[in-house]
């Protein structure tokens, strides 16, 4: 179920809302609404934030350039143990946590993004990337 607010904006903001709208190829009130929730979650989860990318506006983590299903993927590695994750990222418990938490509340939003992460393969990127070339590099073990 969905509720109708009403507002008003001025000129300026309303154009800006438009432009935003544009390009994130939605209606005003879509793109209010979209901007609405992302604001409420950004003050429900610490360290969460919302960015543009090339795949659309994703939830990220602040103070980095890493996407929440990035942390969460990398975290599976690691059993989701949350002191293995935060020397991984040479970031605090604190950080990996809030990861945690984001996760669990929209597992859906993360378990998509990680799928579709995981359907790129070399050939995908080729299609966008022409000149891509696949380099292997040799794993060391110590």
């Amino acid at each position: 179920m969905s509720k109708v607010v009403s507002t008003r904006l001025q000129d300026d903001t309303y154009d800006r809302l438009s432009r935003i709208a544009r390009v994130l190829d939605k209606t005003p009130s879509e793109t209010v609404a979209t901007l609405v929730e992302e604001s409420l979650r950004e003050i429900e989860f610490a360290f969460i934030e919302f960015r543009n990318s090339t795949l659309g506006r994703q939830s990220f983590m602040k103070g980095s350039s890493l996407a929440v299903w990035e942390v969460i993927e990398i975290a599976r590695t690691y059993e989701m143990d949350i002191s293995k994750v935060a020397s991984h990222f040479e970031r605090p418990a604190e950080w990996v946590k809030a990861a945690f938490n984001y996760a669990e509340a929209y597992p859906e939003e993360i378990e998509f993004a990680i799928q579709d992460s995981q359907a790129m393969s070399a050939l995908n990127v080729n299609r966008l990337l022409p000149n891509l070339e696949v380099v292997s590099v040799p794993t060391t073990e110590e």
